[in-house]
């Protein structure tokens, strides 16, 4: 890391695209759908957990609008697509 820490600016990012980019992965070697959406909405929501959590310097480039505002449009983005990933498996449930 530079003694200036502009690499820190792009930690919270990077760990939000490498879940996102995990997710696409995991469905495109094989694994069923929901599980790809699970990743990636769990990835947003460890997003929003570190934009809450940080300031606006560290929380890098996440921050776009107020904390407020990224932590809520974060959150509820990946807990809708966790849960909408999660309503894949209902009709499974249905038929033996």
């Amino acid at each position: 890391m530079r003694a200036n820490g502009k690499g820190q600016v792009w930690r919270p990012y990077l760990l939000v695209i490498a879940g996102a980019g995990a997710g696409l992965c995991a469905v495109g070697l094989g694994a069923a759908p929901w599980v790809g959406g699970v990743v990636i909405g769990v990835s947003l929501l460890v997003g929003a957990a570190l934009r809450f959590l940080g300031s606006g310097r560290r929380a890098g480039l996440l921050a776009v609008r107020s904390r407020n505002t990224d932590t809520v449009v974060l959150a509820v983005m990946g807990a809708a697509l966790v849960a909408g990933s999660l309503s894949l498996l209902l009709p499974s449930l249905h038929h033996p």
